[in-house]
């Protein structure tokens, strides 16, 4: 099944794919046998979205035994190692998702060494909407580490990358709050505002609440009064560009739209995110940096590190003018 259309064919909403209403949201999960963050996500979103979650592995994962060379061994060693994720699989959703969320061929297990080719090609089989998955193992609870095949999707996903910290607690409810992240260095350039869109539809949509947040790394009293001034006027940009992509998304739920702005600048990365105030329903939005290098997702040095210490989940969006 090829991946969908976006949502919108004006040109605010290039990249507004998510989420659709209409149509279940198409979640693929990557598959971690150290824990169930990523499968947990996909459950949260469940709860305020229509979704169908697929669950996504590959041989080479460090559950799998390494397969026999020989193709008659292998065929029947890959049987069996398909029935051995299909179980684990099953438990995993049977706890967390409803059966009615699961796709026809839930869990599929790719006999391949490229684990992230294996994740683009299963993403674009399934039609996914969204690629979930968690930190890695031995990482503090309520932070994001990423795996090496995490780390390199954050810089080639062709959809929307959603980011699960270690332990995160969840709201029974849902999402309750959207954040969009502006990441910001000390020469605050005025950025495109990739995400935005996402962040303003899944506000729209489900009638929450949208905060816009610039975070830096450097306490406020180490900023200049030209960086101070810049960030507010980038902040009322951002505000303003809400507003109009929310009259393009949901025209009739602008009565009641609410959009909010704020800087959050403290000492170092851990507290700037830690100076706001989150709670179990916040999902937080993040544009990317464009690149000539890749022609999807690119997380930067700046939002590397600013995800590391993200403390609810993080949807990476691809920048607007490359989404697919």
């Amino acid at each position: 099944m090829p991946r969908r259309k976006a949502l919108s064919s004006s040109p605010g909403a290039d990249g507004a794919n998510f989420p659709n209403v209409a149509l279940p949201v198409r979640v693929l999960v990557g598959w971690d046998v150290s824990n169930t963050e990523a499968v947990e996500f996909a459950a949260w979103l469940g709860r305020s979205l229509p979704v169908t979650v697929q669950v996504m592995s590959s041989t080479q994962s460090k559950w799998s035994k390494s397969l026999p060379k020989a193709s008659k061994g292998r065929k029947k060693r890959m049987k069996e190692a398909q029935a051995t994720f299909d179980t684990r699989v099953e438990k995993a959703l049977k706890e967390h998702i409803p059966r009615s969320q699961w796709s026809e061929d839930v869990s599929r297990l790719v006999d391949s060494k490229d684990i992230v080719r294996s994740l683009h090609e299963t993403a674009n089989d399934f039609g996914a909407d969204l690629i979930l998955m968690g930190s890695r193992a031995k990482t503090p609870k309520g932070r994001f580490r990423p795996s090496s095949v995490a780390d390199e999707m954050m810089r080639s996903c062709p959809v929307p990358l959603g980011l699960a910290p270690r332990g995160v607690k969840l709201s029974k409810k849902g999402l309750t709050r959207v954040t969009y992240a502006i990441v910001l260095g000390d020469d605050p350039m005025e950025p495109d505002f990739s995400g935005l869109d996402y962040a303003t539809a899944t506000a729209c949509k489900l009638g929450l609440p949208l905060r816009i947040i610039a975070f830096s790394p450097t306490a406020y009293e180490k900023h200049t009064s030209a960086w101070n001034e810049q960030t507010l006027g980038m902040l009322d940009h951002a505000r303003d560009r809400a507003w109009e992509l929310a009259a393009e998304f949901a025209p009739e739920a602008c009565d009641t739209f609410d959009v909010t702005s704020s800087v959050s600048a403290a000492k170092s990365w851990k507290r700037s995110i830690d100076s706001v105030k989150w709670k179990k329903g916040d999902i937080m939005f993040l544009g990317t940096q464009p690149s000539p290098q890749f022609t999807s997702v690119f997380v930067g040095t700046l939002e590397g590190e600013f995800i590391r210490y993200a403390s609810v989940p993080v949807v990476v969006c691809p920048h607007a003018a490359k989404a697919q």
